[in-house]
């Protein structure tokens, strides 16, 4: 259930730092006719540490937090700030000569280009990552500003490239909601066939585009009378507050159950798996899942940033002697709040080693990743506890080089299983037991969302199982070390279908992690699959 207008969240981030920046102008302008100060360089003064310091946190955010990262207007801030800089420092006309001209335009759009294939939905983006389209689009526009046009240049100049320029934003508007909808009535589609579903859409996007948006651009009426294009203006923005407020209200209505009612996988005990199709009560919040992480989060355990050693986050009894820690990425996490119940019940000392991101695999996945992972396996083997769980994300697509090569997709699996195998093996030397609690299905789709749309109709909801292949190197790795292996699959789908919401749980906080609150309703279960700990 991809919403037909998710793509708008981009026009949300425009839109603020369209309001932020005439604001800055104006407040500059200000000082300066004190000042008497140049206006230009003052802004450049201004921007270029805003800017820095937004990239500098979309870097580090995107690895901590990436779903959070994709749509924030601070990890945004800084590519719309790139086009302010240009701006401000591009004369109208400059001279480059031919050849650099021509090397600028070529390279700007086969990065672009190859940005488009190359990108996926499991990288870490923004980031720097989003450095490459960012430049080569600035390369671009620094080769089309020169007096001597080269073929690229040429090429983008023709009147397909200009046209389809001119409907753009158009295009933008009316593209998604036909790919939601071709995908709603069809199913999974090939890309070929998702372009032409793309191409399909300009139709709609050249009609309003020619009869709405350039009418309105070009209204002599509007031009000339300022305060109608204001007034028009502030009516569009009422009515699409209202409509939103509208659409909020009706959302959050939602009766949460407390803690204590929350039952979740304590109703698919004796081999049962009830699918919901409608729910009064449900727990967490499905408005503000997302932040639905538990105590390991909470007490900032999850590191973020340049950080590579983890604080000291110990739960249950502290002065145990039976120890176990809780090692891997946000996916080790997501697990933590059954640890800790089954910690408390237990008696033992609980320690989380997490860091978002970052395999636990033994492969060069950059500098960071690789020493958290040294720092927590030496500490490990420091601390000799009597079982360390290990759980990671196997269908994202962290930055991994073999001998100083990049290796992506599918590549990475041989590598990412015998990188695990020896970290395996090397915690053992530890004398710790080793389980490895396996991945499971990332959605297609955000559930929190739609189950706050469809309290009463829950199967619209549901979605099918991905067999993971050769993807499985976790499990691959467990059978390889003697390591116990756990699947929470069966705990998440029955047979083929993954439902939402379990035992009136919202079992996903976002398409890929599961609510603390569902984690912890897995606490009998998975402390019957655990190993006694010495």
């Amino acid at each position: 259930m991809i919403s037909p207008l998710q793509h708008y969240w981009t026009l949300s981030v425009e839109e603020q730092f369209y309001v932020v920046w005439p604001l800055l102008v104006v407040a500059v302008s200000s000082l300066l006719t004190r000042n008497g100060r140049h206006l230009r360089r003052t802004l450049l003064v201004v921007i270029v540490p805003l800017a820095a310091a937004s990239l500098i946190y979309s870097i580090s955010y995107s690895v901590a937090d990436p779903e959070s990262a994709f749509l924030s207007t601070f990890t945004r801030g800084w590519e719309l700030a790139f086009g302010v800089i240009l701006a401000l420092v591009l004369p109208k006309r400059i001279r480059l000569p031919g050849p650099v001209s021509t090397l600028l335009a070529a390279s700007g759009l086969l990065v672009v280009v190859a940005c488009t294939y190359l990108l996926d939905s499991a990288d870490p983006f923004p980031g720097w990552l989003a450095l490459f389209p960012v430049l080569a689009t600035v390369a671009l526009l620094v080769a089309g500003a020169s007096d001597d046009d080269g073929p690229v240049s040429w090429l983008l100049s023709t009147a397909p490239f200009q046209y389809v320029g001119n409907i753009s934003y158009s295009l933008y508007l009316w593209h998604w909601p036909f790919v939601v909808f071709a995908i709603a009535i069809w199913g999974d589609m090939d890309p070929a066939w998702l372009v032409l579903v793309t191409l399909a859409s300009s139709v709609p996007a050249a009609i309003s585009s020619h009869y709405i948006e350039q009418p309105l651009h070009r209204s002599r009426s509007l031009t000339l009378r300022p305060g109608r294009a204001l007034a028009l203006g502030g009516v569009c923005i009422l009515v699409t507050v209202g409509v939103s407020l509208a659409v909020t209200t009706d959302r959050i209505q939602v009766d949460v159950l407390s803690a204590d009612q929350a039952r979740g996988a304590a109703v698919l005990s004796g081999g049962k798996f009830p699918i919901e199709t409608s729910t009064g009560q449900i727990r967490p919040n499905p408005i503000y899942a997302r932040n639905d992480r538990g105590h390991l989060f909470d007490d900032d355990c999850l590191l973020i940033g340049d950080d590579t050693v983890s604080p000291s986050c110990t739960y249950g009894n502290p002065d145990s002697e039976r120890k176990v820690v809780a090692f891997g990425d946000s996916h080790a996490l997501e697990y933590f709040p059954a640890l800790e119940a089954i910690a408390e019940e237990e008696g033992w000392r609980l320690e989380g080693l997490t860091r978002g991101n970052c395999p636990p695999s033994d492969v060069d996945s950059g500098e960071i990743c690789n020493s958290f992972r040294r720092n927590s396996i030496e500490r490990i083997k420091a601390e000799r506890p009597g079982l360390v769980v290990i759980a990671s994300a196997t269908a994202l697509n962290p930055p991994m080089e073999v001998d100083g090569q990049s290796v992506t997709g599918q590549a990475k699996v041989p590598y990412l299983r015998r990188g695990l195998v020896k970290t395996i093996d090397e915690i053992k030397t530890s004398g710790a037991k080793v389980v490895v609690i396996g991945d499971q299905t990332r959605a297609p789709f955000t559930p929190a969302d739609c189950v706050a749309e469809n309290l009463d109709s829950l199967r619209s909801c549901t979605f099918r199982k991905k067999e993971r292949g050769a993807g499985s190197y976790d499990r691959a790795a467990a059978r390889l070390t003697g390591s116990t292996f756990i699947d929470p699959v069966p705990m998440l789908c029955r047979r083929n279908l993954c439902p939402s919401v379990i035992g009136d749980v919202l079992v996903y906080r976002d398409d890929y992690h599961l609510t603390a609150t569902y984690a912890k309703t897995l606490t009998t279960w998975l402390s019957r699959r655990l190993p006694a700990v010495p």
